[in-house]
């Protein structure tokens, strides 16, 4: 399984040209603001149509793109997390869809806020609930724009962890990120500049000077 793309997509004065691969595993997609990195991640979900060039998806089922999320303030957080089950899907949320949803509540440790509120949550707990909800998706292809924002301690190593989980089960993740300290959690770093692809390649060999205690590969 995996995403091949040649694309070229202007907006206003800005225009991305990128060419590259994505295959089952977690990759950083890292760079400046204004980089494109929120513009590439939107054309391999569909929602972004490129000027030039496609995308080829082969193997890949379900797409789910996960960026910035509008809640109502009175909604429930439980809610929140099923909207990655009942937004990525035209089948009415049933009991299958509760239990995926509560299963990564579960695991992102925000179970127990299930029926709390959405305006009563801090910003640390909506971002684990969206990603719970992303994640509730199971979608083959997972794009997720600043998913460790907002996030807090040891947050940002957890859920890269899970991410890396995620995609070590045969799933392709990518997620943009500008924390340097998480990129050895990943397989692979795509960086841009300006429009342009400068890296893609192994984690491990980019930008040797980023440390972090993310230890996933180690206990393999």
């Amino acid at each position: 399984m995996y995403v091949r793309f040649d694309v070229v997509k202007r907006l206003g004065d800005f225009t991305l040209e990128a060419s590259g691969e994505l295959r089952e595993s977690l990759t950083c997609v890292v760079g400046p603001n204004g980089s494109g990195k929120t513009t590439l991640l939107k054309i391999l979900a569909g929602l972004l149509k490129p000027d030039r060039g496609a995308v080829e998806y082969v193997g890949v089922g379900a797409r789910t793109y996960v960026g910035e999320l509008y809640v109502p303030p009175d909604a429930a957080t439980l809610e929140v997390a099923l909207a990655g089950r009942s937004r990525f899907s035209s089948l009415p949320v049933g009991r299958r869809d509760e239990e995926a949803a509560m299963k990564y509540m579960r695991l992102l440790e925000v179970e127990d806020l299930a029926e709390r509120r959405w305006r009563t949550l801090s910003g640390g707990q909506r971002q684990r609930v969206v990603i719970a909800a992303a994640l509730a998706s199971e979608a083959d292809l997972l794009l997720l724009d600043e998913p460790l924002s907002n996030l807090h301690g040891d947050w940002r190593d957890r859920i890269m962890k899970i991410l890396g989980e995620y995609a070590a089960a045969g799933r392709i993740v990518a997620v943009t990120t500008h924390h340097g300290d998480v990129l050895r959690c990943c397989d692979f770093v795509l960086a841009l500049r300006e429009g342009r692809i400068t890296w893609n390649g192994a984690a491990g060999d980019y930008n040797e000077f980023f440390e972090s205690s993310c230890d996933r590969r180690a206990k393999n």
